[in-house]
């Protein structure tokens, strides 16, 4: 096999969505075939390691991919090159098996691309997150601030001028089971009192529910 080039196109719409409602954050599920593809992006400006990276879960193989996507996103533009290790991989997924008629690839990822949603609801990306963040949790500790400190603990003042990370709001994805909405309503009111959230790793401290979270905030 070569080196496949595709433009996955039909991420625009839901990119530009994310954007817009400033989560910049997808994650949804495709499935094709035999295959279960869980694709998943993080760009928000602190996202250096991940913001032009495409990152695929094939569920039935748990094989991991980390897809580096090129050209303008706000365009239209995601361009994919799918080495032999990337194809092989999908393939295996899709459990095709030996013989019978030759896989063509391009037709494939023309299936996928028509399949991505047109709209992305916060509470999809959620659960679709914490679906799978026991498998992939290891190769997305980047994508969240602090990744070993994981019991939520409180608040804490942020210095004249700054705003809580996204990579530390993004914790409330993986690590709380709060709703979209009280989410949504967590993070504007964390912005508007110019506070972020306090995470440890140390087990004997209790973890703030949500709504304590709220109450501290407003106190």
């Amino acid at each position: 096999m070569m080196s496949l080039k595709f433009n996955l196109s039909g991420l625009k719409q839901i990119y530009l969505e994310a954007l817009q409602r400033s989560d910049p954050t997808l994650a949804f599920e495709v499935v094709q075939g035999l295959g279960r593809f869980v694709f998943m992006m993080f760009f928000s400006k602190e996202d250096k390691e991940s913001k032009d990276r495409l990152f695929v879960q094939l569920r039935n193989t748990q094989v991991f991919l980390e897809l580096k996507v090129y050209g303008s996103h706000r365009s239209g533009d995601f361009f994919i090159y799918f080495n032999d290790c990337d194809q092989e991989a999908i393939i295996n997924e899709l459990q095709l098996g030996q013989g019978g008629q030759r896989f063509n690839f391009n037709v494939f990822l023309e299936q996928i691309n028509q399949q991505i949603p047109a709209t992305l609801p916060l509470q999809v990306k959620l659960d679709k997150i914490r679906e799978v963040w026991p498998q992939v949790r290891d190769n997305l500790s980047k994508v969240v601030d602090q990744a070993d400190k994981t019991i939520l603990m409180g608040i804490k003042s942020l210095p004249v001028g700054k705003k809580p990370q996204d990579k530390t709001l993004r914790k409330l994805y993986v690590y709380t089971n709060g709703e979209a909405d009280v989410i949504t309503n967590l993070i504007a009111a964390l912005k508007q009192a110019r506070v972020t959230l306090a995470w440890t790793n140390k087990e004997n401290v209790v973890e703030k529910s949500l709504a304590e979270i709220m109450r501290l905030i407003n106190a």
